[in-house]
């Protein structure tokens, strides 16, 4: 479900089809507010919906994480398939350090500073591959700002992000105007709000992109923002249809989470490392 289609459900929720009290960037402000949420619940489950892979080369023993690294799971070395283990306190890299600064364990492990990663061997620069969840990006609709041949420029509404890469392989649909019923992927985009495309846009296309999560996490995003926007106290609908929807929301997060932890099947296989 792209942001358009939600938008205008959440305006159907509050019983308020055309913007009034709320405008739209208040309410996309809150349904970006509720994919957080729930990607930040979507990340914690079993399932590694947000996994993906990227290659690295550290710099002086130094990996830069990528740009939409939320958290990073696996790490090895591309060539050997070498794990290297995690360090659980930075405190721990002096035991793999023999006298002075030499790096000599006999093994790999790396410890994260910030942004980066460090691998715990001196002058280390072999290419790696690192497992990552990824950052949700938030959502965008609205009307192009511009247009041209692979090029659509996202409308300055104060909630489009600018920010270099930010929208990268992000999927959007076409919702009306220039490109109507086309479905596009951002390449690349710009801090200038300028995304790389394969179609051809103008400033009449009007926009919705799509989750990263999961599609059936969508209705839970919708229902949640529903609730963060009539629990503002100049809220128009009534105490009973809220509560209404708050109970509903209960039950729509039970069976997301239900059906988020059963994407992996039970194994019927012994790892090595398995204790009894």
């Amino acid at each position: 479900m792209n942001a358009n289609d939600q938008l205008a459900l959440l305006r159907d929720n509050i019983n308020e089809a055309t913007a009034a009290h709320w405008t739209d960037v208040n309410l996309m402000r809150r349904l970006n507010n509720a994919q957080e949420k729930v990607a930040l619940h979507v990340a914690m489950t079993p399932g590694q919906w947000l996994l993906k892979s990227a290659s690295v080369t550290p710099v002086a023993s130094v990996i830069t994480l990528p740009a939409d690294c939320a958290k990073p799971i696996y790490l090895e070395e591309t060539s050997s398939g070498e794990p290297i283990d995690w360090l659980s306190s930075i405190s721990h890299r002096r035991v793999s350090r023999t006298a002075g600064t030499t790096l000599d364990a006999g093994y790999l492990e790396a410890y994260p500073l910030r942004l980066t990663m460090e691998v715990n061997r001196s002058s280390y620069t072999t290419a790696c591959t690192l497992w990552y969840q990824i950052r949700v990006p938030d959502l965008a609709t609205g009307t192009a700002a511009a247009g041209a041949a692979t090029s659509l420029t996202l409308p300055d509404d104060r909630v489009s992000v600018r920010v270099a890469d930010y929208y990268n392989n992000v999927t959007f649909e076409v919702i009306s105007g220039t490109g109507t019923a086309g479905v596009d992927t951002i390449t690349d985009y710009t801090a200038a709000r300028v995304a790389t495309v394969s179609g051809t846009y103008d400033a009449t296309t009007v926009f919705g992109t799509i989750s990263m999560l999961p599609p059936e996490t969508h209705n839970l995003m919708i229902l949640e923002a529903t609730v963060s926007a009539l629990h503002k106290p100049s809220a128009q609908l009534d105490k009973e249809t809220r509560n209404n929807y708050v109970s509903e929301l209960r039950e729509l997060r039970k069976e997301v989470n239900s059906w988020l932890e059963t994407r992996i099947p039970e194994r019927h296989f012994v790892t090595v490392g398995d204790q009894y």
